[in-house]
């Protein structure tokens, strides 16, 4: 109830505070492109589809898996089909990492929380060129994921499976630098934090990253808050669902309420 509660009131604060929601106010020619050309873009592309069959088998699904949590340490049994209604981001939401991916040209991708692969294919599928790195703690969950790319016939994922924590600096050194970074794992303060700073070592100018559900509790939103205030950090974009940072220091040290 805390929680629903949390999450309730910094939707109200960011109702209140989203004035650029249009892009009105941003006189970044890059960033209002973004907003006008991403945020606001409904047209479907030609995998959404395809993707989508995927999503829709999975919440139908009647497999269940146990799920190890490395950040508590706990393991617990879940239905495939509950995974896919109340885990993973929406079609609308894994639409906009597409589009943002597409949008800034990506060509590396790295993914902190597979979970069963939907957001993964589509940050895969934004061009047979990129790159896409995505590492996932749970061993069934990932072996699910690997499934799903099987079925979008994606076969540029690169699939890391183990605690995160221990193998995020191995998989940059290995893999990096990357122009986006996706952080969708272990939602607290603590690993948000502990996260960003090891990839932030890595970032270049045209990195672009984005935190997942940064108002869903106020440990993600201080983390949230810690993060742009960093000294690498340049303009950052703050949606209802994503927090979206970037390094360019021709961008002015800002944040847009969208």
């Amino acid at each position: 109830m805390r929680k629903i509660l949390q999450h309730l009131a910094l939707k109200l604060i960011h109702l209140f505070n989203a004035k650029n929601r249009r892009g009105f106010g941003i006189h970044s020619p890059f960033l209002f492109g973004l907003v006008q050309q991403v945020l606001r873009n409904k047209h479907p592309y030609y995998c959404f589809a395809k993707i989508e069959a995927i999503r829709n088998s999975l919440r139908h699904s009647n497999q269940k898996i146990f799920v190890q949590d490395f950040g508590t340490g706990k393991s617990e049994q879940r239905s495939i089909a509950k995974i896919a209604k109340t885990s993973l981001a929406t079609p609308k939401d894994a639409q906009t990492l597409f589009r943002i991916a597409r949008y800034i040209q990506a060509k590396s991708i790295l993914e902190l929380g597979t979970s069963l692969g939907i957001t993964t294919a589509y940050l895969a599928s934004t061009g047979s060129n990129v790159k896409c790195v995505t590492m996932e703690g749970s061993e069934e969950l990932n072996q699910i994921a690997q499934n799903t790319a099987h079925k979008a016939n994606l076969n540029n994922i690169i699939f890391i499976q183990g605690n995160i924590t221990e193998n995020l600096k191995n998989t940059l050194e290995q893999h990096g630098p990357f122009d986006m970074v996706y952080f969708d794992a272990n939602h607290t303060q603590q690993y948000t934090l502990l996260y960003f700073n090891e990839c932030v070592t890595t970032a270049s100018e045209s990195s672009v990253f984005i935190f997942d559900d940064i108002n869903t509790s106020f440990e993600m939103n201080k983390a949230w808050k810690q993060i742009i205030q960093h000294n690498k950090v340049t303009a950052a974009l703050q949606l209802k669902r994503f927090g979206i940072i970037f390094f360019d220091p021709q961008l002015q040290k800002k944040t847009y309420y969208l």
